[in-house]
């Protein structure tokens, strides 16, 4: 069987050292199988050169496939004790495979469970729109719409990760547990188990290779959801396909190319030699030099019912782990474990992690293998944290802010002598979508700030929502820490998002946005930004630094911005959610960042438009595509009007219920944005899935679709 494999590159794989099992007491059962029927076992598939369900409380599988040239089948098992297992030849859409278990009672899951199966994959999709993109060893479809499922266990073949949840019954929670990136190699057995502990209302995930070794391990609390009861559906389990046959959105990414074996769905936690569950882990910010020690606590404690914990390490390093530093955690109260780190000098970035180890000698960490460790930094406070001039003229660019951070340069751009400040300014150049600059620093995160620099808008246009400046919480760009962007009809606008973990927030996001047309194409822009518990305040000037507008919002204190994790990035945004590159052409200069509101910018609003701005009334209506789409937790709708008028603009459902009614007002001429934040007239969030959103002016009417992902 393995002489028809397709050569693939080898991945590097982070190894994940857990002692020996063969010192875990006897009582705990060996995971991989093969299994035999007992009375917790609700589903067992053997694949044995048949589709027999072992188990009673279940039906046969039933296997689907099409096309004249399909080699579904049964082969014999590359796994020792294994016996065959099942190919599903999905190497096209039109030639493809996958098998089902009737829906019945037992199938729905609403407790304790371990579902687990073994999985090969042949080959896979690495981008989204692949018919193999998301491929599912296993779920229990949703009825009207395959990602509203009972529970999954799927693949993302972009990341190489597994993926293991379930949905609840509000249809608001999608609680799941993500591997780290690359544990799926092409071409190689994984077993992936999935458990549901209701008890202690835990998930875990568990990825076995085909030795049995535990490669990966990972777990999440539900404990804090407000609704934790799985959804129930009517669909059948579906092997190799997410599904389904005659609902209102069948999957079309989802079909598994590969070997499928020993796929068994139990009603119980299974007693598997799983390691301690760690579900908590203190994520410090950066911290002020004059503190003199960093209190770090996490949640550990064994999955055995019976087992404890024999010790928790805080592991830590101050030279980007070169050497790491043990400290024995001690326990506090139930099953959290309290240590500190000791005071470290100002400029000090801190990595840390930490690793549990049970009675049965299994050991965790947290974060898990193959994510980065937590980190912080040790900050001067009231300075400036970075600063670029440009005035090398040639070579390395130089921060010359408190931290000598490097910036790492993307693209063809480069130094220019049409410069605002001093002799030279950064370029981007026009017809170019790649360049920009990039600096990984945590010292960049930070709750006050300001932002002071200069730019020049170059080419035949802007495209709206290119960010200048970006500092994000995530890889995605839709959660920050701070950034400027430009917005549709040359209006600029500064945000921040706010920290979700806040009670007092009365605001998903800070956003100051501009009047439009505040600035040309080919002249200097002055840009000033700032954010303290008094105030954000924004600032546009133009070419001779004279006033366009100053924006203000003083709801601050209640609304702190949210951390932010990936570099920050000059020049683009990281990702594009419609594929059109959104990169930055033009020149920038006098980069600067503080650690705190350094502008001093008055707290009134004002505005002073430049004369020459130019002032345009759309020739014709117009509805834009959304933007973000897919979004959560909101999105903006933009849209055009050539005339005045009444204008709606209202949400509907996939069945054509109305949702909510954003507008229903007079407007003049003009472009116009309007927000929708995934809720209904009367303030619920509303559930993941397609909405259409309508532009109602006179005569016009246009609909359009976009996509809510919770």
């Amino acid at each position: 069987m393995n002489s028809s494999y397709k050569k693939f590159v080898s991945l590097f794989l982070f190894s994940f050292f857990l002692c020996s099992f063969q010192t875990v007491a006897q009582q705990l059962e060996q995971v991989g199988g093969p299994y035999t029927n007992d009375a917790n076992t609700i589903m067992l598939l053997h694949f044995d050169g048949n589709l027999n369900n072992e188990s009673p409380l279940s039906d046969a599988a039933v296997l689907h496939k099409k096309g004249i040239s399909n080699q579904t089948g049964f082969f014999p098992s590359d796994i020792t004790g294994m016996g065959q297992c099942i190919y599903l030849d999905n190497d096209s859409k039109s030639d493809s495979s996958y098998v089902t278990v009737a829906d019945n009672v037992n199938l729905d899951l609403t407790g304790d469970w371990t579902i687990e199966g073994w999985m090969q994959v042949y080959t896979f999709g690495d981008v989204a729109g692949d018919y193999r993109w998301v491929p599912r060893l296993c779920i229990k479809t949703g009825d009207e719409v395959f990602y509203q499922p009972n529970w999954w266990v799927e693949l993302w073949g972009d990341n190489r990760l597994f993926q293991t949840g379930f949905q609840d019954t509000s249809q608001s929670f999608w609680p799941s547990v993500t591997s780290a990136a690359n544990v799926m190699e092409p071409g190689k057995w994984v077993h992936l188990t999935f458990i549901r502990d209701n008890t202690r209302e835990i998930l875990a995930q568990l990825v076995h290779n085909d030795k049995k070794e535990l490669i990966w391990f990972g777990t999440m609390s539900y404990a804090s959801l407000s609704s934790k009861v799985p959804l129930n559906t009517n669909q059948a389990v579906h092997i190799g396909w997410a599904g389904a046959e005659g609902i209102a959105e069948s999957s079309n990414d989802s079909w598994l190319h590969g070997f499928v074996d020993e796929v068994r769905i139990s009603n119980v936690v299974r007693n598997f030699p799983v390691p301690p569950v760690m579900t908590y882990l203190s994520q410090l910010t950066n911290k002020d030099a004059s503190v003199t020690s960093y209190e770090i606590k996490a949640s550990a404690f064994a999955f055995q019912s019976t087992g404890s914990m024999a010790e928790v390490t805080l592991k830590y390093t101050i030279d980007n782990g070169a050497t790491w530093n043990n400290i024995a955690m001690t326990k506090a109260v139930g099953d959290t474990f309290v240590a500190s780190i000791p005071q470290q000098a100002a400029g000090s970035v801190i990595r840390y992690y930490v690793v549990g180890k049970d009675n049965n000698g299994l050991e965790a960490q947290y974060p898990s293998t193959g994510v980065s460790p937590y980190s912080f930094g040790i900050y001067q406070p009231v300075s400036k944290i970075l600063d670029l001039d440009f005035e090398e003229g040639t070579g390395a660019i130089v921060d010359k802010g408190v931290y000598n951070q490097i910036v790492d340069v993307h693209g063809n751009g480069g130094y220019s002598t049409d410069a605002k400040v001093g002799t030279y300014s950064y370029d981007f150049p026009v017809g170019q979508d790649s360049s920009y600059l990039a600096v990984d620093s945590p010292f960049l995160t930070t709750k006050d700030f300001a932002i002071d620099y200069w730019f020049k808008a170059e080419g035949d246009t802007v495209l709206p929502y290119i960010r200048m400046i970006i500092r994000s919480a995530s890889n995605n760009h839709v959660d920050q820490n701070y950034y400027v962007r430009v917005e549709p009809g040359n209006q600029l606008s500064a945000r921040y998002q706010v920290d979700p973990s806040v009670d007092t927030r009365t605001k998903s996001d800070v956003a100051l946005i501009s009047q439009t047309n505040v600035f040309s194409l080919n002249k200097w822009v002055h840009i000033l930004y700032e954010r303290d518990d008094t105030a954000a305040v924004f600032e546009i000037r133009g070419e001779n630094d004279q006033l366009i507008e100053r924006m203000v919002d003083l709801e601050t204190a209640a609304n702190p911005p949210r951390p932010g994790t990936s570099p920050l990035r000059i020049g683009w945004a990281a990702n594009s959610w419609d594929g059109v590159p959104r990169n930055f052409m033009g020149k920038m200069d006098g980069i600067k960042i503080y650690n705190y509101a350094a502008l001093n910018l008055p707290h009134t609003p004002a505005t002073a438009v430049d004369d020459e701005a130019n002032e345009v009334i759309p020739a014709k209506y117009q509805l834009s595509q959304n933007y973000p789409n897919p979004f959560n937790p909101e999105t903006i709708i933009s849209y055009s009007l050539p005339t005045p008028g009444v204008v709606k603009v209202e949400i509907y459902d996939i069945l054509g219920k109305k949702v909510r009614t954003l507008v229903n007002e007079f407007k003049n001429a003009g472009k116009y944005d309007v927000r929708w934040n995934g809720r209904n007239e009367y303030g619920a969030g509303v559930t993941s899935g397609i909405y259409f959103y309508r532009l109602q002016a006179g005569d016009y009417v246009q609909t359009m679709k976009m996509t809510l992902l919770r």
